[in-house]
């Protein structure tokens, strides 16, 4: 079941209860947690903070992200055209990027190096300027979900938000060797904030679509994190929650098709890797190893009792962190 719409994630000195709540939740000031232990040891070692803003349109896949990671704070950025199969990165790694006070909402200025997301006249823009120039313009509708979902080792939750087909203009100039642009109702939001077990693993999937007769898709769905809570399907922009996911897959993950289904019988599809970015941190405080492919993806879902096939482009996720 959705919840009602919350305004804040703290109320009268503690979380909110676990659940998928409607829409975004405004106020996530942690600040009642974040200095609990000696002064800001929960801000510095365990609260951990990203914004990931996806690009998955028929012609062009980006992926944008800053994250602070407490004692880390890292940044990348990508993008694959699927008219001729160009692919770019660039990405950063800065100890103690943001200051002790930073203690972001999703319409925070978030700033390392050449990279910078900020929110300007109720719209969300993604900017990085650097091997190549990229810019993303996106509306944050209200279609959303925010999820507060258990941790464990005795950390408080983790909050996340996800929206998906939001509005978005994209504009990318590649060193003046050739330019890319895309518009359309392709982006998909990822605020996370909150205190996460020292050991994540998580396997993840994030695609936006049209089914076989027209209607507009988009998935979210995590397995192994936030107890499997943010397992989203937007169906002709209605949500419905989705049970467990099963991820199979094997290695090159790059290269091979990756299955996964839900236990519910509610989806069941193929993605097909076109290439990924990978990344291997390891700063002794903290490790992240993830492999994102990005692609397509075919296969089925069932409404009502009746099922229909859908076509899609977006990424999967195979990530293991110690933070």
């Amino acid at each position: 079941m959705i919840l009602p719409k919350q305004h804040s994630l703290i109320e009268n000195g503690a979380n909110i209860p676990f659940g998928v709540y409607e829409d975004l939740i405004e106020n996530v000031d942690t600040s009642f947690f974040d200095t609990q232990g000696f002064l800001t040891k929960k801000r510095r070692t365990e609260r951990k903070t990203w914004i990931y803003f996806g690009v998955y349109s028929p012609d062009l896949i980006c992926g944008f992200a800053i994250a602070d990671a407490g004692m880390v704070a890292t940044a990348f950025t990508y993008f694959y055209s699927l008219k001729d199969g160009t692919f770019e990165e660039d990405k950063t790694t800065v100890p103690l990027g943001f200051a002790n006070d930073f203690n972001p909402n999703l319409n925070s200025e978030w700033k390392i190096g050449n990279f910078l997301i900020k929110t300007e006249n109720g719209k969300l823009h993604c900017q990085y300027v650097g091997k190549f120039k990229l810019y993303i313009e996106a509306e944050n509708t209200t279609n959303g979900a925010s999820i507060v979902a258990p941790s464990s080792e005795k950390r408080p939750f983790n909050f996340t938000y996800k929206n998906v087909c939001v509005p978005v203009k994209v504009q990318i100039n590649n060193g003046g060797i050739s330019t890319y642009a895309t518009s359309g109702k392709y982006g998909s939001i990822d605020f996370t904030k909150g205190f996460p077990p020292r050991e994540t693993i998580w396997n993840w999937l994030s695609i936006i679509g049209i089914t076989e007769t027209e209607k507009s898709i988009a998935i979210n769905l995590v397995d192994r994190f936030n107890n499997n809570m943010e397992n989203i399907l937007w169906y002709d922009g209605r949500k419905i929650l989705l049970s467990d996911a099963n991820f199979s897959m094997q290695e090159p993950l790059n290269k091979t098709d990756w299955l996964i289904d839900t236990n519910d019988g509610i989806l069941n599809c193929h993605f097909s890797p076109r290439g990924a970015r990978t990344e291997n941190i390891n700063a002794l405080i903290m490790k992240s190893k993830f492999t994102q492919p990005f692609g397509t993806v075919d296969g089925t879902i069932v409404i009502d009792g009746k099922e229909e096939k859908f076509t899609a482009f977006g990424v999967v996720e195979d990530h293991h962190a110690v933070w």
